[in-house]
């Protein structure tokens, strides 16, 4: 684990904030709070509000002079953030999304006003080298993770609930459907070339991040910074072992199930062997143009990023 001292992080810095339109819970009257607490703080600060999917990169990348990038929005926005920022840059996401799991893994539970009141006593916070995973075949970089199976599935059912249904309840709707009816789709796992798993699969997770979906763990001892990508691989189940595990998940204590296989590495490939396209996500964004094969490589400290000295993922 790396750690930066906080002196100055904030009363210090030109502000660059990223707000995306489209999250959950992001209206004027929110922006507008955030942008006057970095006002009365931080050097400058500028707003820019992203029009389009991959908007918020380009944004990062003209203002590369920004010390710290605030991004306004849920894990998709932190995703876009990413891929625009500089080694020199430090990232500090708030929670005003629908799955907001990038942030429950650096500040646990706390919402977007105490990450903000954290941030006022350099004791409470601090500034960490985080590792990111680099997904080959999409060509893009994950800082929460990446999956096949249960969890893409989920945001590609998503696409059908009824727009009424808002913010994470959306995907809880979605998920309520195929867990009544799971992926098992043929696969094999290899971590570091050793095959981890190899036959029908519900779900592959890689982090990154211990927290997905908000509340749900699939790589529960998954650290941040530690040079690795963690990987869970969960066999194809019946409705009872459904029952049994979904429980298990969000505590993390499911490791050690005769269905659950779980590594470490700095490689993972995840294979189709039916030639089929995976069902793929990462960052909580769904691959759509999906191979039947999947590369993802750790790169080891390469986003600064601020999180709670008592974060959940040390």
């Amino acid at each position: 684990m790396t750690e930066m001292t906080t002196y100055g992080v904030v009363q210090q810095s030109d502000c660059l904030v990223i707000v995306n339109p489209s999250a959950a819970a992001v209206d004027a009257s929110v922006v507008h709070e955030i942008e006057g607490w970095l006002s009365r703080r931080a050097r400058t600060v500028r707003t820019a509000w992203t029009q389009a999917p991959g908007h918020a990169a380009e944004l990062v990348r003209e203002h590369a002079d920004t010390g710290l990038v605030i991004a306004v929005g849920g894990d998709g926005t932190v995703s876009e953030v990413i891929q625009g920022m500089t080694s020199h840059q430090i990232l500090c996401a708030l929670p005003v999304g629908s799955g907001n799991s990038t942030v429950r893994n650096l500040f646990g539970d706390r919402s977007w006003r105490r990450v903000l009141a954290m941030l006022g006593d350099p004791g409470a916070f601090t500034v960490r080298r985080l590792d990111l995973l680099r997904l080959a075949e999409p060509g893009v970089t994950a800082v929460l993770g990446a999956s096949t199976g249960f969890l893409a599935q989920v945001l590609r059912d998503a696409r059908a609930v009824d727009p009424a249904v808002k913010g994470i309840d959306r995907y809880y709707a979605a998920a309520a459907g195929v867990l009544q009816a799971m992926p098992d789709h043929p696969t094999r796992v290899t971590v570091d070339g050793i095959v981890l798993a190899d036959g029908p699969m519900a779900s592959v997770a890689i982090g990154g991040g211990r927290f997905r979906a908000w509340s749900f763990q699939f790589v529960p001892e998954s650290l941040l910074d530690d040079g690795l990508l963690d990987v869970c691989a969960i066999d194809a189940l019946n409705p009872a072992a459904v029952a049994d595990l979904v429980p298990l998940m969000a505590a993390g204590q499911y490791l050690g199930r005769p269905d659950v296989r779980y590594a470490r590495g700095t490689s993972v490939i995840i294979e189709r062997t039916d030639g089929l396209p995976l069902v793929a996500e990462w960052d909580g964004s769904l691959w759509d143009a999906a191979g039947s094969r999947l590369t993802i490589e750790v790169v080891p400290d390469a986003l600064l990023a601020l999180a709670a000295t008592d974060g959940p993922c040390r």
